[in-house]
């Protein structure tokens, strides 16, 4: 009789962005990534287990008996404690005989286990300071450290990040390694972007990959279906990182032909550092820093590249969620309003459509962490239609109102216009009235032409209840757009 044992990190966006400091995000991105892959792996062939699979953001193992599998539990369980304080993590084990017992069930049993030990939550709480301690910088936590150079106090969690940033994040020196390597322009728009992006339909795919495997099962074969059933699931999640991290390299490498246009946008850019801060790409969650007025068109080139792979005969399609923000603004705050656009543009899609989806949101100001009152009341005419139209489509084949390509035609044809500011800000007065006041402004002021060729079923400045010009003019002055070559 083995026993499997299933290993999650929780929490992993929170303690990444628990800071503004960039090499601690970094310093915790390398932690997470080393305790979900390597540290697990290294203690699994100390004690004679297997790599059963992984994904969702956990990891199962499997153990011949009882005492290798408990061992592996605290051999994993003491480094986390003592090398990695405040990174909440969670083990769970079941008994499972690879001849008798049915994976399929018994992964589902081992999550079901797994939530309950995450609800009951025995130790979360303790006393973590009795008030006489300097505070940590970061975190607010206890200090234990001093650094010279910046005089700042750093708790036993920051300085674990700094020193993981030290031993491994300082080596992946071609990216940016500081807010101020991203391209972030002084006296412009000092904005940046986190953007998350989360593949779509992937508990669909899996499910779907369970059903078909468990049709074959017979008393006779148990043993051998488990061992199909592992090597397909392991080859899923394979031909899921394999196409995220190509999309991410197209993505960089679109990046750097368009250094020299960049370049002349003002952007002020390192010789030999790219523009971009990875923080996440593990499977289909990706999240990554970058200047605002790049986000959009990353995003875009990202999304198009992962369409041209497919999984199980269906193409890869993904959604990006992107948070503009001046550099000061939280760390955390914004990716989670990063993970909100993603969400909400996942929601946008149609039941039964496979495509990709951009959503992105402007923070000047305060934000109140309610997207949805956000766009229903600020996004809102008042005559009862919407500003926006916005999450947009990216697939190629889509030929929706609301597509990608069409909003960076606004962009184009706005700038190629040349009309002053005074009537673009006029413009946004008018729309927010309603589209009879915005048909009526065009007219009178004459700018027929601030709407291109493609918007000629949308002469008023609205289609379907939508104004089609409004995200463009709002992300007029936080966009870059990419050329095909280099220039």
């Amino acid at each position: 009789m083995g026993f499997l044992t299933i290993l999650e990190v929780s929490k992993k966006q929170s303690y990444i962005f628990k800071s503004n400091r960039l090499r601690e995000n970094i310093g915790a991105s390398e932690i997470i990534e080393f305790v979900t892959k390597e540290l697990p792996q290294e203690l699994c062939d100390d004690y004679n287990g297997n790599h059963i699979s992984s994904g969702g953001g956990s990891s199962i193992y499997y153990f011949e008996n009882n005492d290798d599998c408990i061992n592996f539990s605290k051999a994993y369980s003491r480094r986390i404690i003592k090398e990695y304080p405040s990174l909440e993590f969670f083990i769970a084990s079941l008994e499972y005989d690879p001849e008798k017992d049915i994976i399929i069930d018994k992964t589902r049993e081992l999550f079901e286990r797994l939530e309950r030990k995450k609800a009951k939550r025995d130790t979360y709480s303790c006393i973590i300071d009795f008030g006489v301690s300097k505070k940590c910088s970061s975190t607010r936590l206890p200090a234990i450290y001093k650094e010279e150079l910046s005089g700042n106090y750093y708790s036993s969690e920051a300085k674990s990040k700094i020193d993981m940033f030290n031993q491994r994040g300082k080596s992946n020196s071609q990216f940016a390694l500081d807010i101020k390597d991203l391209g972030v322009s002084k006296n412009e728009k000092s904005y940046i972007a986190i953007t998350h992006i989360d593949g779509n339909r992937m508990g669909k795919r899996i499910s779907n990959l369970r059903e078909s495997f468990r049709s074959k099962y017979n008393s006779e074969n148990i043993k051998e279906i488990n061992e199909q059933y592992i090597n397909a699931l392991n080859q899923f999640s394979t031909d899921i990182d394999k196409a995220f991290k190509t999309a991410f390299n197209k993505m960089v490498e679109t990046v750097e032909k368009n250094r020299k246009n960049l370049e002349k946008e003002r952007m002020e850019l390192k010789s030999s550092v790219i523009p971009i801060r990875k923080v996440v790409l593990a499977g289909d969650d990706v999240c990554y820093i970058t200047d605002a007025r790049i986000a959009l068109e990353c995003a875009y080139i990202f999304l198009q590249e992962l369409e041209k792979y497919k999984v199980m005969g269906e193409k890869i399609t993904a959604c990006a969620g992107i948070a503009i923000v001046k550099e000061k603004y939280p760390f955390f705050k914004t990716y989670e309003l990063s993970e909100e656009l993603c969400k909400n543009a996942k929601s946008s899609i149609e039941e039964g459509k496979i495509e990709s989806r951009i959503d992105w949101h402007i923070v000047q100001g305060e934000y109140n962490n309610n997207l949805g009152e956000i766009r229903n009341t600020v996004y809102k005419t008042l005559d009862g239609k919407d500003l926006s139209m916005r999450p947009l489509v990216v697939s190629k084949e889509s030929d929706s109102p609301n597509h990608y390509s069409l909003f960076r035609k606004d962009i184009e044809v706005i700038r190629t216009r040349k009309l002053p500011g005074g009537k673009i800000k006029g413009m946004l007065k008018e729309m927010k009235k309603g589209e009879a006041y915005l048909d009526t402004y065009i007219e009178i002021n004459q700018i027929y032409n601030v709407l291109g060729a493609h918007r000629l079923n949308a002469k008023s400045g609205f289609l379907n209840g939508k104004c089609v010009l409004f995200d463009a003019i709002e992300a007029l002055d936080y966009f870059i757009p990419f050329c095909d070559e280099e220039v």
